[in-house]
């Protein structure tokens, strides 16, 4: 039922690929996140998970990255994957995390950018294998 779900809202937001992000071909977006809630967390500041990606846009809206997820008290994880901005402010993302407990994660999430180069960003990620859900906020800086 919850992957119907994604794959309809992910149907849908397909058709409203219309906005150009401002982003361009070979720009490049270094961003780092943290997250403030997960559903498997025991208790307050038990749990940490940050994380810092490398994302290279092949197209205005899709990119591929890259990062480290830096995980307390679990093992860190190296994470492969991508983002697909169906609309400007909205993106669509997946990633294997990659490491002694790996997972898949697919997020949904929103950029406000403060200026043409540094975003804000918040996500919400859905880990596959673990079943567990995260929200996530961060900042980005654009290099073109």
């Amino acid at each position: 039922m919850r992957i119907g779900c994604l794959f309809s809202l992910l149907m849908l937001l397909l058709y409203f690929n219309e906005a150009k992000a401002q982003q361009a071909e070979t720009s490049i977006l270094v961003s780092g996140a943290a997250d403030l809630v997960r559903t498997d967390v025991p208790g307050v500041i038990r749990r940490h998970q940050i994380g810092a990606e490398v994302n290279y846009f092949y197209l205005y809206n899709l990119s591929f990255s890259g990062g480290y997820e830096f995980n307390h008290p679990r093992a860190n994880q190296v994470s492969v994957g991508g983002r697909f901005y169906p609309m400007e402010p909205v993106f669509i993302r997946l990633r294997g995390l990659i490491g002694s407990q790996s997972d898949l994660a697919l997020g949904i999430g929103y950029t406000h950018n403060i200026t043409y180069r540094i975003r804000l960003e918040g996500m919400v990620d859905y880990y596959a294998v673990t079943q567990v859900a995260g929200l996530r906020a961060g900042l980005g800086i654009l290099i073109n």
